[in-house]
């Protein structure tokens, strides 16, 4: 009887071991079937970017009853474009101006706010694109911030 005891014991413990590899193995197939047998997608990867520097720009700030000024070198990222880069090329000129008029109404304590240089590259970025029609300038970088 002891024997047929062991047996039982040894044909239960296969049959736990059957279920659980069953139920394991339905998981793994659940869940590659739900996947649609793919991994996720990943987004694609952004599109190259290339720099056109609008050299340093000098401007007179709004402050009425002191002189101060402020210069500025800024850099376009745009898409690496060779049409988009001879669009921006040659209008450099009309881009210049526009930053300059935009400057120009800023106040010396307005351009010395820690994060006024974040909020003014946001603020050309909207203006040279509204003017260059589309978006075209993916960000704006600042090589020189200078207030006196």
């Amino acid at each position: 009887m002891a024997e047929k005891g062991k047996k039982s014991k040894l044909v239960l413990i296969l049959l736990l071991l059957l279920v659980l590899a069953g139920v394991s193995g339905g998981g793994i197939f659940l869940g590659v079937k739900l996947a649609g047998g793919k991994k996720p997608a990943q987004p694609p990867p952004p599109p190259p970017l290339k720099t056109v520097s609008l050299d340093s720009i000098v401007v007179n700030l709004a402050d009425g009853d002191t002189n101060h000024y402020l210069r500025v070198t800024v850099v376009l990222a745009v898409p690496a474009d060779e049409k988009l880069a001879k669009e921006i090329e040659g209008k450099k000129f009309e881009l210049r101006d526009l930053i300059i008029q935009l400057l120009r109404h800023k106040t010396f304590a307005e351009v010395m706010k820690p994060d006024y240089p974040t909020k003014l590259k946001e603020e050309l970025k909207q203006k040279i694109n509204a003017y260059l029609g589309g978006d075209k300038v993916k960000e704006i970088y600042f090589t020189e911030y200078l207030a006196q």
